[in-house]
């Protein structure tokens, strides 16, 4: 009798997907840039590509003629619609931000079979289009696999498909494909200095591909749920105070207001100071502000919150791992610990040494491992940033030397 093979998919499925993304990359007139030797090229090998959109599996994988298993993180399996897809699409389920010997295990099983395996090696979607710093240890797993690098580079996915944004918008994206390394060269390099020609390969910047094409991005909601990326207000220095409509968004505390312009550039509405003309440029600028802010309050002690998210619903998992509403709260960060400050029972508190994942999801979603069970916390309003507590709390685990903790991606 025939084995089984692991991660085996569902050819139904897999021509259903294909149709709809046909139409789709026909719908948002996607270009492929590939050379006849990655045509050419025979499974198995690795698919690495750079993270923006929430599509970009579907996309990268799509122009590959030998079928692509990406690693996904776990938590995209807990929507039942999603979990139906990816399981039937041979989807490898990863812990976000978690050290997982058994996703390893998982891909030397697929390429032994003879398949391709895709990995995001940024972990997360970027969120201002620009590469994200990578784990070196990349290096150690293409050394390991010892099978070719194709790399789709996907240009201007942040103009398409923003972390950030609920909704897709209009912009003729390109996806560029690279055989970076052959067999014989994953063999003879050393693994640092694949890991390095790997980041030189991968790297997108969004801002100047636009800068360079500056072809105008369709659509009246360019500015809606960019809160989730900008939460600090270059003006007054407020956290969390940007609400935003349409092309517009402006801050709540000091009414500094940015107009997002056809070329999804900033503009200012009046005639004030604009600080930053695109989001890379500020979300590096709040990133390295918020670290300092964190850093200070960290070491001064101080019993007060350094921040707070009000009114947010939080839901923790039951026996068999189902998220379930555990009630409406108030979370503070302090400098030694969370705490949800339930309105009508006892309140939670979670150190830092026992926690153990904490990363933003979609829209005002926010996800913590502690003592292994799951938490999300869910804002009831509109603007509320998950990401800035992934950057508070890799900062304070970085001043407690729980270094082992900290995701690559964030500089702290």
């Amino acid at each position: 009798m025939k084995q089984k093979k692991a991660y085996s998919t569902n050819v139904f499925v897999r021509f259903l997907v294909f149709i709809v993304f046909s139409i789709f990359i026909w719908r948002f007139k996607i270009k492929k840039i590939m050379p006849e030797k990655v045509k050419k090229l025979k499974a198995p090998y690795l698919v690495l590509s750079n993270h923006v959109g929430f599509w970009d599996p579907f996309l990268a994988g799509h122009f590959l003629k030998p079928f692509t298993h990406f690693v996904s993180s776990d938590a995209v399996f807990r929507n039942p619609l999603l979990r139906f897809f990816l399981t039937r699409l041979g989807t490898i389920p990863k812990k976000k931000n978690m050290r997982d010997s058994q996703v390893i295990r998982d891909i030397v099983t697929v390429i032994k079979q003879g398949e391709n395996v895709g990995i995001f090696p940024e972990a997360v979607r970027n969120w201002s289009g620009t590469s994200s710093p990578m784990d070196p240890s990349i290096g150690k797993l293409i050394k390991m696999l010892g099978v070719p690098v194709v790399v789709p580079v996907l240009k201007g996915m942040n103009l398409l498909n923003p972390r950030w944004a609920f909704n897709m918008q209009a912009y003729p994206m390109e996806i560029e494909y690279k055989l970076v390394f052959n067999q014989e060269q994953v063999k003879n390099l050393d693994s640092i200095v694949i890991f390095e020609e790997l980041s030189k390969a991968m790297f997108q910047d969004d801002v100047k591909y636009q800068e360079k094409r500056m072809i105008k991005v369709k659509s009246n909601t360019r500015a809606e749920h960019i809160s989730h990326a900008l939460y600090l207000c270059p003006e007054c220095h407020a956290i969390d105070s940007f609400r935003a409509k349409g092309n517009d968004f402006h801050c709540s505390n000091c009414n500094y207001t940015i107009h997002v312009n056809d070329y999804r550039f900033f503009e200012r509405i009046d005639q004030g100071k604009l600080h930053f003309k695109n989001i890379r440029d500020w979300f590096d600028w709040e990133e390295k502000e918020l670290v300092k802010l964190v850093r200070d309050k960290y070491l001064s002690q101080t019993q007060d919150p350094i921040f707070t998210d009000k009114e947010m619903l939080i839901y923790k998992n039951n026996a068999n791992g189902k998220l379930i509403s555990a009630g409406k709260a108030d979370v503070h960060l302090f400098h030694n610990q969370i705490e949800i400050a339930f309105y009508d029972k006892e309140h939670l508190h979670f150190n830092f040494h026992d926690l153990q994942t904490i990363n933003p999801q979609t829209k005002e979603r926010l996800e913590i491992f502690y003592n292994k069970d799951a938490y999300r916390i869910a804002g009831t309003k509109p603007g509320v940033s998950a990401l800035k507590w992934e950057v508070a709390v890799n900062t304070i685990w970085k001043e407690m030397g729980l270094t082992a903790k900290m995701v690559p991606y964030i500089r702290v």
